[in-house]
């Protein structure tokens, strides 16, 4: 990669772009920096705010320099070697990562052949190396190369079976197993199943040795690993109930005090009401210390919030409807997470009490209903609106901590997935993943027949944060749909669980 010295004067700094460097480093301020590059047309000052950015997402920011400039075309490029310009970059690109096995799975033998010939020793070249000769028994011989190809391309070609799991044992281990069970490699599960010791492997691999041997129905043994986790948490708890059907783990679950989508199934299970605290503010400050429709200001808040001991104090300072959402993070924090706090800020009312509810029930997962959030990929607002889709519906990009504006864009996008999906459950994981995630990955295996299902398909939705997600918005569903009076709306009724 070409080392580039810009010589930039001071004079050509935009004022915009000095208040932002002044600011602190953060996701806020890389998203105002992503804009200003794209908006700018000036290199220079793109590159200077490129440099400042607090983390770096090449694919996305050397992608705007390069639309301005031909050197960064060409790192660009580096970075993201496709087959139609592979033989004009750097070979040494490819050496850094920047051409994926994906990619290399779709090259014709010449171009293997040149990459064969041109890479030095790695596990990049032994990859090749297997493609051009379609032969991948040897991957799982090398503990980098194996890694490289379960965690990169899991793709059926590779799956065998493996009898010595001993050089792949080390933290990253469940990742491995995890891969090998989402994607179904067969031999790859049966080898875990027979020639894996599963007592000596830590808690997150022996979730998914659990799922693995679910899958292959093999139930008394599923049951023998989930009682070996030793730290449970109420997902454990739930499926030895499920396996067992004994009452010590419905009560476990029943004298948790936290709800998640597994303690609410168990209280309904037995018709017991969770206690639900909904009014946290009586305005007794008229200007609560920070504006959370400021992202800046959202910003110096957490930064208190991490150092503050006396929280109760804390949420009194911030008593007010204009600081609700911030009000209710510190004092779940200080009622150590005991208390189920779900506030009802008065952003959005339907006469669809169930439509109603699933618009805070998404809010609630998205931003717990700080309306200046900006994730780290630059979802921004209360309903974390993607820049793309904010774009796509004709909205304003700088206008998205406003209630009003981010809420209206918010529930558009979502009538539109309803009409499309239909379903709560898969219109949370598209509103998570994408509708393309959700048909591709999720309905073709997901499965409403069956002994365990839909339970088993949910812990089986491939991306981890999609799966989890779709669980924590379908419980809020429920909660919000009860606060504002619709109590028919069950888990059991949605899941079609009798």
């Amino acid at each position: 990669m070409k080392k580039i010295v810009l010589f930039i004067p001071f004079f050509l700094f935009a004022l915009d772009l000095n208040y932002l460097l002044n600011k602190p480093k953060s996701y806020v301020r890389d998203f105002y920096l992503t804009e200003f590059m794209k908006e700018t047309n000036s290199i220079v000052l793109a590159y200077k705010a490129y440099n400042a950015l607090y983390k770096k997402r090449p694919f996305l920011h050397l992608r705007i320099l390069s639309k301005k400039s031909p050197i960064f075309k060409e790192i660009y490029r580096c970075v993201n070697v496709k087959k139609e310009y592979l033989r004009e970059v750097d070979i040494s690109c490819i050496l850094n990562n920047g051409l994926s096995l994906r990619t290399i799975s779709k090259l014709n033998n010449s171009d293997l052949l040149y990459l064969y010939k041109n890479l030095k020793d790695g596990k990049v070249k032994s990859a090749v190396f297997s493609f051009l000769n379609n032969d991948f028994s040897n991957i799982f011989k090398d503990r980098d190369l194996g890694y490289y190809f379960i965690l990169n391309y899991p793709n059926k070609k590779i799956d065998q079976e493996i009898k010595d799991f001993s050089i792949f044992e080390d933290k990253y281990f469940y990742q491995f197993v995890k891969s090998a069970v989402l994607n179904d490699l067969v031999l790859i599960r049966m080898s875990l199943s027979k020639n894996l010791n599963y007592k000596r492997m830590n808690d997150k691999v022996k979730w998914w040795l659990f799922l693995n041997e679910m899958k292959f129905k093999n139930y008394e043994k599923a049951k023998k690993i989930l009682k070996s986790i030793k730290k449970k948490t109420s997902k454990e708890y739930f499926w030895l109930w499920k396996l067992t059907k004994k009452d010590f783990y419905l009560n476990k679950l029943l004298n948790n005090p936290r709800i998640n989508f597994y303690t609410l199934f168990a209280h309904e299970e037995k018709n017991i009401p969770f206690d639900i605290k909904t009014n946290i503010v009586f305005n007794s400050i008229k200007k609560p210390k920070y504006d959370q429709t400021n992202p800046w200001d959202v910003l110096k808040f957490w930064n208190e919030f991490r150092k503050r001991k006396d929280l109760f104090k804390f949420a009194k300072e911030l008593d007010s409807n204009k600081s609700i959402a911030l009000k209710a993070l510190v004092l779940d924090k200080a009622y150590h997470y005991r208390k189920n706090i779900f506030i009802t800020p008065n952003f959005y009312d339907d006469k669809n009490i169930s439509f109603k509810a699933f618009v805070y029930a998404i809010a609630r997962q998205e931003s717990r209903f700080i309306p200046a959030s900006v994730s780290r990929s630059y979802a921004l607002g209360t309903m974390q609106m993607m820049p793309f889709l904010v774009r796509s519906m004709k909205g304003d990009i700088f206008n998205q901590f406003d209630y009003k504006e981010n809420i209206y864009l918010g529930v558009k996008h979502l009538k539109w997935l309803f009409n499309k999906l239909k379903n709560p459950l898969m219109v949370s994981y598209a509103y998570n993943g994408g509708i393309g995630f959700v048909k591709r990955k999720v309905l073709p295996k997901f499965k409403y027949k069956g002994k365990f299902e839909p339970f088993l398909s949910m812990e089986l939705v491939k991306y981890d944060e999609s799966r989890e997600y779709g669980k924590k918005v379908i419980a809020n569903y429920i909660i919000y749909s009860h606060i504002f009076g619709d109590k028919n709306i069950t888990l059991h009724k949605l899941l079609n669980i009798n």
